[in-house]
């Protein structure tokens, strides 16, 4: 495994590369607020002339994200692109990407938020109450702390048992909250593996999530391109798998990791960030 370059500001970067895909959650904000120093980031990043996309394992489509970063102070002159595991399993349901019966007009049981609009009814999909009924279950997202593990697993049980497919559309396994780090959509998606459920992952670190990605970008851009996050199993596996230089920031899931912890977890991964930085800062 090889070493990677600790840098205090995204600016050292700049002339090294032509496009950034950066993480949403855990990188700009903490789902409160920005974290200092992320906008002006961004900022610069546009007046520099550099694609900027953002690439999240958000559940909701793109437009859902953008009116939420739009909230937190985060316009739509400080990105290009933004590009979610929802969207990206949405577009291929509509093109038949992912086979039966991940198809319009299917029914649909979703783990997710009762008030969030996935947007699945747009395609004529008949949404369930009972996951044993549907033709596949979706999972976009968790309520933990409001729902465990165990409730989870007494809700999806029988659908395991009775052999229905899952399309994970956000496979974090972990997200911060106000009651601190808690099992997120991907967590729910691996127990309903273990249940003996089959489970399609959309998103990081996923191939098929970078992919969508570059077909939003101009070819000259994705020559030089740095995947940005705070997740070592989604950001710099994903990154590194997608054969693209990554930088690992110490916010978000990463926030507390020592160094010991850290070179520990990406022993575990296999992975290697390019890149280390404090935060997404322009400058000190």
């Amino acid at each position: 495994m090889g070493e990677y370059r600790t840098i205090e500001r995204l600016a050292v970067l700049a002339d090294s590369f032509d496009l950034f895909l950066i993480d949403q959650f855990g990188v700009l904000h903490d789902g409160a607020s920005p974290y200092r120093g992320a906008v002006e980031c961004l900022a610069r990043l546009k007046a520099c002339g550099k694609g900027v996309v953002l690439l999240s394992n958000s559940g909701k489509r793109a437009a859902a994200n953008i009116a939420r970063l739009a909230d937190l102070g985060f316009s739509c002159a400080l990105f290009d692109h933004v590009v979610t595991s929802g969207e990206v399993a949405w577009q291929g349901i509509v093109d038949h990407a992912f086979g039966m019966p991940f198809v319009p007009g299917s029914s649909i049981f979703i783990v997710g938020h009762d008030d969030h609009d996935y947007g699945y009814e747009k395609l004529g999909a008949r949404l369930v109450d009972d996951p044993a009924a549907a033709d596949f279950i979706m999972i976009a997202a968790s309520r933990a702390p409001k729902m465990s593990l165990d409730q989870y697993e007494a809700i999806l049980a029988g659908a395991a048992a009775a052999d229905i497919p899952a399309l994970c559309c956000n496979p974090d396994r972990h997200m911060l909250t106000a009651a601190g780090i808690q099992p997120s959509a991907g967590e729910i998606a691996s127990l309903y593996g273990r249940l003996g459920g089959r489970v399609t992952f959309v998103g990081k670190p996923y191939p098929a999530m970078y992919a969508f990605a570059r077909t939003r970008c101009r070819p000259d851009e994705a020559a030089r391109t740095l995947a940005i996050g705070d997740s070592i199993e989604h950001d710099i596996c994903g990154g590194s798998n997608a054969s693209l230089a990554t930088a690992l920031v110490r916010t978000g899931l990463s926030h507390d990791l020592s160094d010991l912890e850290l070179s520990r977890r990406l022993a575990a991964y296999g992975a290697t960030p390019n890149f280390v930085l404090p935060g997404l800062v322009w400058d000190q």
